[in-house]
């Protein structure tokens, strides 16, 4: 990885790579073989089961990190936002922090987005990012096949916010 240890982008993906693991192709994850957290539906092009830390990396700096302009959000919100693009995709994402914002919700992360991320509370945002973010996940455990996921969600949220509080508190709003 060419991020010196201590860059945001490094913190936050060494995170994400911490959560998501190795690889998995559970029949019942709708995103089929994952390995470290990217899914061959997302990439079918891709060799999943070969793809290596340093190619996982990349696609998180362009696909994740820089499509949801994580580099111009506060800190906290931008570990929230790389983290639920990784989950549910950067469009999604990017409407959940639109909707918890009160701007258009149009999945695209513009100007309107980052002004109103950087004069929000982020506390308050966070809460609401959060809370977001388990609704829908309880939305999709009630799907019998998605339910046995739903304790593994749980965890991710508590380690989130465990890494957001500890790790990046005291940089709210600059890095």
């Amino acid at each position: 990885m060419n991020d010196a240890s201590d860059s945001p982008f490094a913190r936050i993906v060494a995170h994400v790579l911490d959560l998501e693991g190795g690889y998995v192709d559970d029949p019942d994850d709708r995103g089929g073989a994952t390995k470290f957290g990217i899914s061959k539906r997302s990439y079918p092009d891709v060799d999943i089961a070969a793809l290596s830390v340093d190619d996982a990396i990349a696609i998180y700096r362009s696909d994740y990190w820089a499509a949801s302009r994580c580099e111009q959000l506060p800190a906290a919100v931008a570990c929230f936002v790389f983290d639920a693009a990784v989950n549910h995709g950067p469009r999604r994402a990017a409407r959940m922090l639109q909707r918890a914002l009160g701007v258009d919700d149009d999945g695209i992360i513009g100007p309107a987005t980052i002004a109103a991320a950087e004069a929000a509370d982020p506390r308050a945002l966070l809460a609401d990012l959060f809370t977001a973010r388990l609704d829908t996940y309880a939305r999709l455990a009630e799907e019998p096949s998605q339910a046995k996921f739903r304790a593994g969600w749980f965890r991710r949220m508590c380690a989130l916010q465990q890494f957001i509080y500890l790790e990046l508190m005291e940089t709210l709003h600059a890095w």
